[in-house]
Parts: C-alpha cells; structure tokens; sequence
C-alpha cells in the first residue's frame, strides 16, 4: 500500500488535488523545487487536515496555502528559510515544519533545524 492509499484510508480531511502546472507555479514562486513526495500530496490531495495538524498545501487560501506561508515566515525569518518549504506551523512557541528540496523534514524554531524524518509521507504518516 502506498503512503497515498494510507493517507486516503486514514481519518484526515483532504481536499481536492491540483494540476502539475499550479505546482510548477508554486516552485516558480517559492524559487526552488518541491520535493517528489510533497508534489505528489499536491496533486492528490491539494491540503490535509489531520486532526488539528493542518498541511499546507495548494488550491486553498490565507495560511493554509503553502507559497503564501512560506513567503511570509522567509520574511520574518530574514533568510533562514530561503532554501525550505513551510508545510506547517504547529502554532506553539513559534514552532515550524519545513522540507527542503531533497525532502528532508524539519523542525524550525528560533533559527535551529532539528531533522524529523526523511520525506514528507512519513511525517504525515506519523501524525495519522
């Protein structure tokens, strides 16, 4: 079973996926490419909403959009996150999720990086 079936047989709200162009767009945006796993949770699923854990994402708006979140933190964080993805923020002592280009998942909290996992699906896996 794929971490796409897990994630479709799991409890968590999911929206509607996006085209390969809106993602495109994004990397246009973001100046950096979306790792391979994380593209494809956009595709499929757009956003995922697990419990209270809410993966940014594309194809919704304000701060559950993904570019519109990672712009905004790169600003706040003056260059710290140039090179990673925000796909979410846990809402507690200013704590981050952020993924680089080789789909590498980070913890982000005060300018330190403490690595999590390997790939986005495991980190959504985990919190299902």
């Amino acid at each position: 079973m794929t971490f796409i079936d897990e994630i479709k047989k799991s409890d968590a709200d999911i929206y509607k996926g996006v085209s390969a162009e809106a993602i495109d767009a994004a990397e246009q945006q973001l100046g950096m490419k979306i790792p391979a796993t994380y593209r494809e949770i956009l595709s499929e699923f757009g956003s995922i909403d697990i419990g209270s854990d809410e993966i940014f994402g594309l194809g919704v708006k304000g701060y559950l959009n993904v570019v519109e979140s990672t712009l905004k933190e790169r600003e706040l964080a003056k260059g710290e996150l140039d090179q990673y993805i925000v796909i979410q923020n846990l809402g507690i002592d200013g704590i981050l999720i952020v993924v680089d280009e080789n789909d590498n998942v980070y913890e982000f909290k005060n300018g330190d990086f403490k690595n999590l996992l390997s790939s986005t699906a495991e980190y959504i896996l985990s919190l299902i």
